[in-house]
């Protein structure tokens, strides 16, 4: 039984080859399927047969390695990233809790203004980080095609993401639901979009639509989730007094910035007010957006251009991140 296994392994093998090379390469295998048989090593016979199914036919002979190494290696890349991101944010947020209570809060008057800049500074720092190591996996990643990498990075990130919303709170998950799906599927089109630049070795013209596109799907999630939550103004009055909390739609393509920033960049909107309500609507969300996407570009960018068998793609010398 376990000949037969082993037989029908290397007959799958063979088919993967060019005709003129099976009958060699089969009777090549069987000689040695042979000694290992009447050595009576049955494992060993399997793994070899096994191993030869599972190699590559695009390179010398000598030369072939299995696939589920880099397989494994793209595998793993790809669902541990997400966490990294994730971990990015929670120890940033440590860090600014730690520096604006220890270092800011009895020094300045305005520390407050001071936590948002500290969070999306250290975040923006660790995800460029995080980047370069993706850019290196990239280069070695065993997904094939613009489209199946881009996939491959942003499945796991949305099976995270909604896992940890999940956890928080149902009730958030479905809230945050619109502004989620909208950068999950705008993002994943982008990354497409930039890997099927840098497959053609256009680079430089990659990076600005991955960079500005990246830019524009995390900002329509930001003022999807804020719409959804918020109503706009002016509310109802009485006495004097609005009955509930309102944002006006007129600032919303500057939400996302104003997030990260804590800060209306000198225009009159958003009030100091609603830069409070926004930020307490999506802070969470904005700065992950910000953790993941320098990764996600750098890789499908990376492997865009392994792809063409060209020399290494560094990232850019100042990265813009969304």
């Amino acid at each position: 039984m376990t000949r037969r296994l082993a037989d029908a392994l290397l007959d799958a093998a063979a088919r993967r080859w060019p005709a003129a090379l099976r009958d060699d390469l089969r009777r090549e295998w069987s000689a040695e399927l042979h000694v290992l048989a009447t050595r009576r090593r049955r494992l060993r016979m399997l793994r070899f047969a096994a191993s030869l199914a599972l190699s590559r036919t695009d390179g010398p002979l000598a030369g072939r390695q299995p696939v589920r190494g880099p397989v494994g290696r793209t595998a793993a890349a790809l669902l541990l990233a997400p966490f990294g991101g994730v971990a990015i944010v929670v120890i940033s947020g440590i860090v600014m809790n730690v520096v604006v209570s220890q270092l800011l809060l009895t020094a300045f008057a305005w520390w407050t203004r001071a936590q948002m800049p500290l969070w999306t500074a250290m975040t923006a720092g660790l995800a460029v980080l995080l980047a370069r190591f993706a850019a290196r996996w990239g280069r070695r990643s065993a997904l094939t095609g613009p489209l199946r990498t881009a996939l491959g990075i942003m499945l796991p990130v949305g099976v995270v993401i909604v896992g940890i919303e999940y956890a928080m709170s149902v009730e958030g998950l479905v809230r945050a639901a619109p502004g989620l799906l909208s950068w999950l599927t705008f993002l994943t089109l982008v990354l497409w979009g930039a890997a099927a630049l840098a497959g053609r070795g256009r680079v430089r013209a990659a990076w600005c639509f991955g960079v500005i596109g990246a830019l524009v799907a995390a900002d329509l999630a930001v003022v999807l989730t804020v719409v959804n939550q918020i109503p706009a103004g002016p509310g109802t009055i009485i006495d004097g007094m609005a009955q509930y909390d309102t944002v006006d739609r007129v600032s919303a393509p500057l939400w996302l910035f104003t997030t990260w920033t804590d800060w209306s960049f000198g225009l009159p909107r958003p009030t100091p007010w609603e830069i409070f309500l926004i930020t307490d609507v999506v802070v969470t969300e904005a700065v992950l957006y910000l953790a993941i996407t320098p990764y996600a570009l750098a890789y499908v960018i990376n492997a865009g251009r392994a792809s063409r068998g060209e020399p290494e793609a560094a990232l850019p010398p100042q990265a813009s991140i969304a």
